[in-house]
């Protein structure tokens, strides 16, 4: 443990001796800009494996070093940035499940008097416990992972009262382990809007959106897929005078097909929801509201229904300091021969200080909580983490 500290010390102390410029690390003529991007953090978690007959604390080190790359500086209609790092985690009681993951991200926009464009591509690989998503308890291990997710998405503006929107949106999750216990699927949805400029600040919209889900097969079920439908109704923009955002209502239908030879056809539907609203309580105190109720898919191939709700507030104590806190509520419930419902609580409390442009320093205090139908499955975790990034 005391090696790993001292290896922190020695990183943020390498760091400090950086000149702090006002400008990029490098830049390449008046187009492109490129920024480091590092991090390191301890964490301090009382049940490692979220395991809820054998919790186990753990403390966790992680150094996450990145760069970030800008084009476009706002000369054009194009912009693009791309981000890396690489996380370094080690673990003061577990060595053998150290880990070093590598994630990159590129973001792109185009704005024009007519069309907005947006584009996404990342690549993460993730390690997280299985015991809140899976239906087979794998005791004391965590979960590596692998995830591609692709998006482009752009709304044309017809006439000052109409536009209408559409896109590909695309999820891959491999599982680097227990392939034989956890399913890899593939998930490409297509959304599509027609928006009315009820007022210079409102927009309402009416949409549907068409997904389609493939879940590979595993040794205990067969590969199938899924086809959902969303017909919607919205609003999105000023909605008050202190009320920002978009939402969305309406009502979601789910097909399933076997693809392995195991009769498994049968569909379902729920209401649908999809929203992200923001408010301004004073000047200094910002939250933040997001809900959504969809269909999913849990670790082991299990057709899910899930609903969350989150709330996120924020107050500026001064030019320096903030307070952060967040909310969260997910109900998970299993579709496929199963009386399982799992309900997912989180809490968390932070303090952010960043004293320049260059440095972002924070602590926190986080409490999450599984409540589970079926045995073995619930759990609770208390973790409390500090955070040093650095932006040059």
């Amino acid at each position: 443990m005391k090696d790993k500290l001292i290896f922190l010390s020695a990183l943020q102390i390498a760091f400090s001796s950086l000149p702090l410029l006002a400008s990029p690390l490098v830049s390449v003529g008046d187009f492109a800009d490129i920024f480091g991007s590092s991090s390191s953090s301890v964490r301090s978690t009382s049940n490692v494996f979220r395991d809820a007959d054998n919790e186990q604390n753990e403390i966790v080190y992680t150094v996450s070093p990145g760069f970030e790359l800008n084009l476009g500086r706002g000369q054009s209609n194009l912009e693009t940035i791309l981000t890396t790092s690489y996380d370094i985690v080690e673990y003061s009681d577990h060595p053998e499940v150290d880990a070093e993951m590598f994630h990159i991200r590129a973001v792109g926009a185009y704005r024009s008097s007519r069309w907005d464009v947006d584009a996404i591509a990342s690549f993460d690989e993730r390690q997280s416990a299985a015991s809140a998503t899976t239906d087979t308890n794998l005791v004391g291990v965590l979960i590596k992972t692998e995830d591609v997710t692709t998006s482009l998405n752009g709304e044309y503006r017809m006439s000052p009262k109409f536009s209408c929107s559409s896109g590909i949106n695309y999820v891959n999750k491999e599982y680097i382990e227990h392939k034989g216990i956890l399913a890899d699927y593939e998930y490409t949805y297509l959304p599509f809007n027609f928006y009315y400029e009820w007022t210079p600040k409102v927009d309402l919209s009416i949409g549907y959106r068409y997904g389609i889900r493939e879940i590979q097969a595993t040794a205990f079920a067969a590969a199938y897929e899924t086809t959902t439908h969303f017909l919607n109704v919205g609003a999105r923009g000023v909605l008050s005078e202190k009320l920002t955002g978009s939402v969305r209502v309406g009502y979601s239908l789910r097909d399933s097909e076997s693809t392995g030879g195991i009769s498994r056809d049968n569909s379902d539907g729920t209401i649908g929801l999809d929203g992200n609203l923001s408010w301004a309580t004073t000047p200094k105190l910002l939250n933040e509201i997001s809900f959504s109720r969809d269909f999913g898919v849990s670790g082991d191939g299990n057709a899910t229904e899930l609903t969350s709700v989150g709330l996120m507030s924020s107050y500026l104590i001064s030019n320096n300091w903030s307070l952060g806190s967040n909310l969260d509520y997910t109900l998970r419930d299993y579709q496929d021969n199963s009386d399982r419902k799992d309900e997912q609580y989180s809490i968390g409390l932070n303090l952010n200080y960043i004293p320049n442009t260059y440095w972002r320093f924070s602590t926190g205090y986080y409490y999450s909580e599984n409540d589970s139908s079926e045995a073995d499955r619930s759990f609770d975790d208390h973790t409390i983490m500090i955070t040093a990034s650095l932006r040059y």
